[in-house]
C-alpha cells in the first residue's frame, strides 16, 4: 500500500504512459481521462477512501508527456494525506482516429510529440519495455498488473481455445 502522494504520482504516470501506448498503437488520441485512487476495502482496521475524477483534455492526444501531465494535476485534485492506498489507475476516454481530430482554436499541441513518441515506442519495442521512460517514472521499477484470477481468453486468443477429447 502506498501512502505518500509521490509514490502514488509515479504509479499514475506509469499507467498514464502505458494508455498512450495502447492508443498510439491502435491509432487513436483520447479526449478525457478519468483518474482513480482507493484503499483497500478489505482492512477495515484502516481508514477508506475512494475517489475519481474526469478530466477534460484541451485536444485529443495520445502523447505520454500531455497524458501525464493532466493524470497529475487529477491526482493532485484528488489525493488525501493519512490514506493507504492500495489501487490507482487512469482510464482514458472519448477515443477518436489520430486521423479524424478537432482542433482547439486557443490551445495547440506541441508538433514535436508525434515524432517523439515514434521514437520512443520503436526504442522501446527494439530494447525492452522499459528503456525509456518520462522523467516522473522510476527508472529501476518495472511494475506488472496482479493477473493470478485472469480469465481465460477463449474467445479472442487462439492460443487458449477450449480443447474437448471425444474418446469413445
Amino acid at each position: 500500500m502506498i501512502s505518500d502522494f509521490e509514490s502514488l504520482n509515479e504509479r499514475v504516470v506509469t499507467f498514464s504512459v502505458k494508455c498512450s501506448e495502447k492508443l498510439r498503437n491502435q491509432k487513436s488520441c483520447c479526449n478525457l481521462i478519468m483518474v482513480f485512487i482507493k484503499t483497500n476495502g478489505f482492512r477495515k482496521d484502516l481508514q477508506q477512501y475512494k475517489k475519481n475524477i474526469v478530466v477534460k483534455l484541451p485536444y485529443p492526444t495520445n502523447s505520454s508527456i500531455v497524458i501525464a501531465k493532466y493524470a497529475k494535476h487529477a491526482l493532485k485534485a484528488i489525493f488525501k494525506k493519512g490514506y493507504q492506498y492500495k489501487k490507482a489507475g487512469v482510464i482514458v476516454m472519448g477515443i477518436v482516429p489520430d486521423t479524424n481530430q478537432q482542433l482547439n482554436m486557443f490551445v495547440e499541441s506541441n508538433q514535436r510529440h508525434k515524432p517523439l513518441m515514434q521514437t520512443i515506442d520503436m526504442l522501446n519495442s527494439k530494447y525492452g519495455s522499459h528503456t525509456l521512460k518520462l522523467g516522473s517514472q522510476d527508472p529501476k521499477r518495472a511494475w506488472k498488473m496482479r493477473q493470478e484470477r485472469l480469465s481465460p481468453n477463449f474467445t479472442t486468443s487462439l492460443n487458449e481455445i477450449i480443447v474437448v477429447n471425444c474418446n469413445r
